[in-house]
């Protein structure tokens, strides 16, 4: 037994998450322009406030100098040489000192009246500007003049109002700035701003670093457990159904590189639901932990096992000997699990049932293989064994889908035909009663035999449905046989699922009254099998049928595992003989003691003894010879269908029972 280590497999780890890398890069670039935007802002507010200073300084002039000092003439009139040399020194000892480069007076109409720049007088002035300072608007501007060595250099113009007295004209001075001093004086203020600034952002940055790691760690940890939780099962640790699907696909990318095939087990607990009711969820989980553990230490290195959910299994593994090594697998699986397990102080014993399907037979592709090996599981529920998957039992495929859809509009819409196989008193030969047959004439597959649609029906819960189509077409039937003037009696067959459904006794005598007919016309056919699905509830249905005067028969008898005790319980009228038995009797030595044992059971317990498949004149004379009341059978009459029944009725009492008794006197049922 190999230790297993692939039980648990190893489940990728992940990435440092990158995000915390990127966040890191994406704050320090935001940091840094987030800084770089602050000192162009400082900067800007001290270049705003420097020319606010300067455009102050000129309107200081324009009203403490200027206003005084000039004439009315001199913003109307040509100012002439001897009022030049008065300006001349007027600005130069009062105006443009200091920083100021020179100054400009213009006229109301906008035209220069006086300049001190020489050669560049008037030249790059914004005349906008000029006429919003002679309106009483003052602003400042920034512009690059030509010096007299042929090259520019930026300055600040101020324009502010120029006012000669309450009633004289108005103008406006402009003064000429350097922008060097201001856009240094600017920097300077700017510096020691951005040196604190710089050391803020830093150090905020240096702090933020310890917490980014370890938030990108702690990332990547969480990271690390969605992942595990993604791909393994939080309870047991095992890998769960995503990363066991992961393991199949790998598996079979590489699989038409290497010899062998590839097998998936299904293995799903048995009777696992009535331990947890039992014990409690928390005693269940325990259980499916130590179980997880054992299929672990069961399954081969290079194997791997998983849990799909609730109490289900898996196991994927690469086989070297196809179908014998998968079946070796599933055994080993199942003994192992047999040893038992101690759980809440309790000793509990465990089984499980194992469907296979196997690469490439069963499919190329995951869903596939899970599929049928889902299908191969649920038949080994049936059989108690292991089971691989076989097309023929897969009741599951899109044909016998689309068949069932057919089926549910063939039942709502009358489609189906019942035929009847008459059965006979085999010491007088009178006609006792007809087994209903449903026959399927499919408009486009053709005549489906009833193997064909019966199991459909009975796993896609259609079973209620038809077994109410077959009794009202029966009863329908019997009551034109009535009509006609012949009590003839009908025998239809109950599915598993009637005899759990409590309101089955009172819908057939609904029919019955409807047709107005005797109970003792109807007699209901079941298996020993599907009494046993739930004995109780059977025996109470049956029990109430009985009741209302319906009878009871006990079909195929023999083939099932009822004990005689149980069958002495049963409100059983009829005791029918499978024919199995019936048509081996003139070979088969044992099956002849078999049919005359339990003709003689029959009997002794008071029911009357059918013979199923009596299909020649020796088994006929056989049966006789051993006292069975009635038969039926191709020796007598194949299924005919309703229409037909009064004419072989005829033509058999001709033949056989030629004093046939008159139909007796039915009372109808309220």
């Amino acid at each position: 037994m190999a230790s297993g280590r692939a039980g648990h497999a190893t489940v990728p780890a992940a990435r440092t998450p990158r995000f915390a890398l990127r966040f890191a890069i994406v704050t320090a670039l935001g940091l840094a322009l987030g800084g770089t935007a602050i000192l162009l802002f400082v900067r800007h507010d001290e270049i705003a406030r420097s020319e606010q200073t300067v455009r102050f300084q000129a309107e200081f002039v324009a009203r403490s100098v200027l206003d005084g000092e000039l004439r009315p003439s001199d913003l109307t009139d040509r100012v002439g040489a001897s009022r030049r040399r008065q300006l001349n020194s007027l600005f130069a000892h009062r105006v443009t000192f200091g920083g100021t480069l020179g100054a400009s007076v213009y006229r109301p109409d906008g035209r220069l009246a006086y300049s001190d720049l020489g050669s560049i007088a008037g030249k790059s002035v914004d005349a906008a500007r000029v006429r919003d300072a002679i309106g009483g608007r003052s602003s400042t501007a920034v512009t690059s003049i030509e010096n007299g060595a042929g090259s520019d250099f930026r300055v600040v113009q101020s324009f502010v109002p120029l006012s000669l007295g309450a009633g004289g004209p108005r103008g406006a001075l402009v003064l000429y700035e350097d922008y060097a001093p201001v856009a240094s004086a600017a920097w300077h203020a700017v510096l020691p701003v951005a040196g604190v600034l710089e050391a803020v952002l830093l150090g905020l940055y240096l702090l933020l670093l310890p917490l980014l790691r370890r938030t990108s760690h702690r990332l990547g940890r969480q990271m690390d457990e969605i992942k595990r939780l993604a791909l393994q099962d939080a309870l047991t640790g095992l890998p769960n159904r995503t990363l066991l699907r992961q393991r199949v696909q790998d598996e079979l990318a590489t699989a038409s590189d290497e010899s062998g095939s590839l097998a998936v087990l299904l293995l799903d607990l048995d009777r696992f639901k009535e331990i947890n009711d039992t014990l409690g969820h928390e005693s269940g989980d325990e259980l499916l932990c130590a179980i997880a553990d054992r299929l672990k230490n069961l399954i081969r290195d290079h194997d791997m096992v998983a849990r799909l959910g609730g109490d289900e299994f898996a196991v994927v593994c690469r086989l070297t000997n196809g179908r014998e090594e998968a079946l070796l697998v599933s055994e080993r699986l199942r003994h192992g699990l047999e040893e038992p397990f101690g759980v809440a102080g309790l000793t509990l014993e465990v089984e499980a049932s194992v469907g296979i399907a196997l690469h490439p037979e069963h499919g190329t592709d995951v869903e596939a293989l899970m599929r049928h090996a889902d299908i191969a599981m649920y038949r080994a529920k049936e059989t108690r064994t292991a089971e691989i998957y076989c097309a023929r039992t897969d009741h599951y495929s899109t044909q016998r889908l689309a068949l069932t859809s057919e089926l549910r509009r063939a039942i709502a819409e009358d489609q189906l035909l019942i035929h009847y196989q008459p059965r006979v008193d085999m010491a007088t030969g009178e006609l006792r009663k007809v087994e209903a047959l449903v026959r399927w004439d499919h408009p486009e597959r053709g005549p489906l035999s009833t193997a064909d649609f019966i199991p459909l029906a009975e796993r896609s819960g259609l079973a209620r449905s038809l077994t109410r189509c077959i009794l009202a077409g029966s009863l329908r039937d019997a009551r034109a046989w009535m009509d006609a003037g012949h009590a003839i009696g009908v025998s239809v067959n109950l599915f598993g699922r009637d005899l759990v459904d409590l309101g089955l006794p009172t819908q057939v005598s609904d029919l019955l009254a409807e047709f107005d007919l005797d109970p003792q016309l109807l007699e209901v056919e079941v298996t020993e099998n599907t009494i046993l699905t739930d004995p109780t509830r059977a025996h109470g249905i049956l029990t109430r049928l009985a009741k209302r005067g319906i009878r009871i028969a006990i079909d195929d008898f023999g083939t099932g595992y009822s004990s005689l005790s149980h069958l002495s319980r049963l409100p059983a009228d009829v005791l029918k003989i499978d024919k199995s038995f019936v048509q081996q009797m003139s070979t088969d030595r044992d099956s002849d003691l078999i049919v005359r044992s339990t003709i003689d059971l029959a009997h002794n317990l008071g029911l009357e003894a059918i013979a199923e498949g009596v299909e020649s004149e020796e088994l006929w004379d056989r049966l006789t010879q051993l006292g069975c009341d009635t038969a039926q059978g191709f020796y007598i009459s194949r299924p005919i269908p309703g229409e037909r029944v009064i004419d072989w009725l005829t033509l058999w009492s001709a033949k056989h029972a030629p004093q046939a008794p008159a139909a007796p006197a039915l009372s109808a049922v309220s």
